[in-house]
């Protein structure tokens, strides 16, 4: 570089002659008067000191009294204050630093170097070092070593520290980091090297006091170093360590090839990425980059690993057959017991999980691993197996807080979540975790299930799900009562809640096939089956079970439980849903009408509902469920009276019915039923009025011949039962209509008003035009509600047997066409898969009729109009169905379902529009 050396060497003697910017000038503050000088010596030059060198000052040429000897008092302070100017020049000039050359060769000497100085330099070192010994009247002096470091803070601020910003232009993050470190350490040399001068000189004066001194520098230096470069270098440096950190634990990273959600074992590459960490570490800590900014930069990126650990090895594994197959349960075999060892002593108490022992065997063999190697090379302190149990307390935090969040998932997918709800038990150790879990859960719960898009059955099946994950949890049900509440008042607020209970302890639990229904998208089977196997009686009570010794699960009561608090043994499904509902009462009384409603539409020995009442007997007695088993027992009873009555009245089919079921054809022998086939048949069943529900009374005119046969039927019940009168309820009966056409036959079980309604179209055989009926002419001969007649000539228009040739006005459908027959083959086809799985819902009931009445249907549709208009252009059902609730004085008792076939025939009359689920008035 002979450039470059010339230019110093011009520098140099610029400096020598009009001084250095940057050097104090050994210019003393006043003209000394030092008389005389003695022979041999410089003008202006200080006399000797030293011992070594000691020479008494010369006489005074013009005789003066304080010439004699030994100088004057004044003229001893300029001496030594020239002299210490003229040793700090020298020193001063001697250390200055050079500028920083970007790429200083390694061999290259540094500056000064030490054959360059003579014997000159050390001597006003000393003077500097030690101005009290060697210069004591010398009133302005400075620290030598004070003024060191002021010139490396300047000098590193304004040319090493460009040089570094200068490298985020066009470096990646490694090479900018093995850069930076290079630059840094040729700085430190060159620092340094200045300092050995001034160290060697104390070791020889006053030998032990270096050390103190060099360190302070040190300090200062790391400071300067550490403050200035460690921001700018920030992003790569966590780029860096964060690559080499993901590495090292196994955790994916934007170079890994492997899936996103892997966690890799330790391998060849890892041990790689431990020993370039380490190297980078000490390479940081020998020039000053390893204080307290880099510690807290490697903090930062360990505890998102944990965290990035957590997410990836364990979200979304929550059966025990998905943590077997975890990535992080694939790095090897661990025994129960080192499981065991491995767990912090927080989670001793409770049967570990998967995730959680994989969580801490990764924290101990190479989480903390990893800590204690960096940390040690950084020499500020040791991990201690404290340090390590509080890794793994702050994992299962973690995992905690991720259960939590998942909670409300985990509850949907339960029961294949038992994975998750061990992690939890394990991780829900704290009241305060306990209370963030309820919270978290609460604000899912109202977020996502408590609203009116969802069905009441979902409500339900939901609230199953979260008895027993949370009963798996927590078997003190104090978890439980605090996310319950909302929910149940919710439930409270759905008028079919209780009608879907009972529909789902009276549905089927195997199909035709005898296999067991384990779901069903219309009812909650999971009430029969826990019904049915009795596995969800009502369990013992605390105090029974402080008297079970044996029991090596027990755990005390929680600590955040209430004063009246009872622990219950088991989850009691039945029992919880039934209080949502405020009393047993409640469920009763629906019960009853829902029991009701099937002992009257259907035939047979109704084992379903008798065995559903014993089981009710066992939970609730006898007394409140006395008037259910009077109505069993009626239907019972009615079947043998009925049997007795048409025996004696003549009304088993007759013989020609008989002998015509006989000679139809393909027709097999359990098939054949000749009843009904020439001339109508009539059956009863007769009901004490006292211990039903409501029974509605709707009256009509019923076919002459069928009021024929309630003639003859009263008059053998009033021979067998002298005392006793029939009622005939006609809206509640059902009947098996044959209709026959030119080019199909139709069969149907209907309610009696619709087969009293269809009857009406039957030819007379008069004429051969085809029999007209109108709404009006249908209400006023047969006596019918309107809401009735329009109902029932739907039905039979949707059954392709009448369609409206005009408004109001409906006649027979003798033939079909092609795409009508199609239809009736799918609705035919369809109506034989579903096979009356509707049964648990009528269409009438024992306390409400079809739909909403006419005498009040004219009301509600003036509160709907105006609501429409005057609140909301369009609401949902759920929306109308409230502000009808809230308007109307006496209140709205009829279902949703019921609203909504009031709206859907205003829909179909125009009077609405339905669109996105929401109604509106049609323009």
């Amino acid at each position: 570089m002979p450039g470059r050396t010339l230019t110093q060497r011009k520098r140099r003697v610029f400096d020598s002659v009009f001084g250095g910017a940057d050097i104090s000038q050994p210019t003393p503050v006043a003209t000394p008067v030092t008389g005389f000088t003695a022979p041999g010596q410089a003008f202006g030059a200080p006399a000797p000191i030293h011992p070594d060198k000691f020479s008494f000052p010369s006489s005074d040429y013009r005789g003066s009294p304080a010439s004699k000897g030994v100088p004057s008092h004044g003229s001893n302070h300029i001496q030594d204050q020239v002299r210490w100017d003229r040793s700090w020049h020298l020193v001063t000039r001697t250390l200055s630093l050079s500028e920083f050359p970007e790429n200083r060769a390694v061999l290259e000497p540094l500056k000064p170097e030490r054959e360059s100085t003579g014997p000159d330099f050390y001597i006003a070192l000393e003077d500097v070092l030690y101005p009290h010994a060697y210069v004591p009247y010398a009133r302005q002096t400075e620290d030598i070593i004070a003024w060191h470091t002021s010139q490396v803070r300047h000098h590193f601020l304004h040319q090493v520290l460009p040089v570094i910003l200068r490298l985020r232009k066009n470096e990646i993050p490694t090479a900018i980091l093995v850069k930076s470190i290079k630059i840094l350490e040729t700085a430190h040399r060159q620092y340094h090297h200045g300092l050995s001068f001034i160290k060697e000189q104390l070791d020889v004066s006053s030998p032990g006091t270096s050390g103190q001194i060099m360190a302070k520098f040190r300090r200062d230096l790391d400071a300067i170093v550490s403050n200035s470069v460690l921001e700018p270098l920030s992003n790569a440096l966590m780029m860096v360590l964060e690559r080499h950190v993901s590495a090292i634990l196994g955790l994916p990273g934007s170079n890994n090839v492997h899936s996103s959600t892997t966690i890799l074992p330790e391998s060849s590459e890892t041990e790689k990425s431990r020993r370039e960490i380490l190297s980078l570490v000490e390479s940081f800590r020998k020039v000053g980059l390893a204080g307290e900014r880099f510690q807290v930069c490697f903090a930062e990126i360990m505890n998102n690993a944990m965290t990035e650990y957590v997410y990836q090895g364990c979200k979304g594994i929550w059966s025990l057959e998905d943590a077997a197959d975890a990535p992080s349960a694939k790095q090897g075999t661990v025994s129960t017991t080192d499981r065991t060892s491995t767990l912090p002593r927080t989670a001793h108490n409770a049967s570990p999980s998967r995730c959680v022992t994989d969580l801490c065997g990764w924290i101990e063999n190479r989480f903390a691993k990893l800590a204690v190697q960096v940390l040690n090379m950084l020499g500020t302190r040791s991990v201690s197996w404290t340090d390590k149990e509080k890794y793994k307390e702050m994992s299962i935090g973690r995992l905690a807080e991720l259960r939590t969040k998942e909670l409300f998932d985990i509850v949907g997918n339960w029961p294949r979540s038992n994975g998750a709800l061990d992690d939890l038990r394990t991780a829900i150790t704290t009241p305060q975790r306990r209370l963030r879990l309820t919270e978290v859960f609460s604000g899912r719960l109202g977020g996502k299930l408590l609203h009116p898009g969802t069905s009441t059955l979902q409500i339900l099946q939901t609230y199953i799900s979260m008895i027993w994950s949370f009963h798996s949890l927590d078997h003190s049900k104090v978890l439980l009562d605090r996310v319950a509440y909302p929910l149940q008042l919710y439930l409270c607020s759905r008028e079919d809640t209780v009608r879907i209970i009972i529909a789902g302890l009276l549905s089927d639990t195997e199909d035709a096939q005898g296999s067991p229904i384990t779901s069903a998208n219309d009812k909650l089977v999971e009430l029969a089956q826990l019904l049915n196997n009795g596995s969800d009686q009502v369990g013992k009570r605390a105090n029974d079970e402080e008297l079970d010794w044996h029991d090596m699960d027990w755990i005390p009561d929680p600590v955040d439980a209430g004063p009246g608090y009872k622990r219950s043994k088991n989850a009691d499904i039945i029992g919880t849903l039934i209080g949502v509902l405020g009393s047993q009462d409640v469920f009763i009384k629906e019960f009853q009408n829902i029991i009701g409603e099937n002992l009257l539409k259907h035939d047979g020995t109704f084992e379903k509902e008798i065995k559903v009442l014993e089981l009710l007997k066992i939970r609730f007695g006898e007394a409140p469920l006395q008037a259910c088993e009077v109505m069993l027992k009626d239907i019972q009873d009615s079947s043998r009276v009925n049997g007795v009555i048409r025996r004696n009245q003549n009304l088993d089919p007759s013989e020609q019915e008989i002998h015509a079921a006989t000679s139809k054809t393909g027709m097999a022998d359990e098939d054949l039923n000749p009843e009904g086939l020439l001339q109508p048949s009539l059956h009863a069943k007769i009901l004490s009025r006292l211990f039903w529900p409501q029974l509605h009374e709707e009256t009509y005119l019923v076919p002459e011949n069928i009021l024929q046969l309630q003639k003859r039927y009263e008059e053998g019940f009033e021979t067998l039962k002298a005392a006793r009168k029939l009622t005939w309820l006609h809206a509640l009966g059902q009947a098996t209509v044959e209709l026959e056409f030119e080019d199909r036959t139709i069969v149907e079980e209907v309610h009696t008003w619709q087969a009293t309604v269809i009857w009406a179209f039957q030819s007379d055989g008069t004429d051969d035009t085809e029999p007209r009926r109108s709404v009006q002419g249908l209400v006023e001969s047969l006596q019918m509600d309107e809401a009735l007649v329009r109902s029932a000539l739907k039905f039979w228009a949707n059954k392709l047997v009448l369609h409206e040739i005009s408004p109001d006005t409906f006649s027979v459908l003798e033939t079909l066409n092609k795409e009508d027959r199609a239809r009736s083959n799918a609705q035919a086809a369809a109506s034989a898969a579903v096979g009356g799985s509707e049964d648990s819902v009528d269409e009438i009931g024992l306390a409400a009729n079809d739909g909403i009445g006419k005498e009040k249907m004219g009301i509600y549709w003036q509160f709907i109009q105006g609501m429409l208009k005057n609140s909301s252009s369009q609401m949902p059902l759920q929306k109308i169905a409230m502000m009808l609730k809230m308007l109307i004085l006496d209140g709205f008792p009829y279902s949703n379902e019921e609203l909504q076939e009031f709206l859907g025939r205003k829909v179909a009359d125009g009077s609405l529009e339905l669109a996105g689920g929401k109604y509106r008035l049609k323009k």
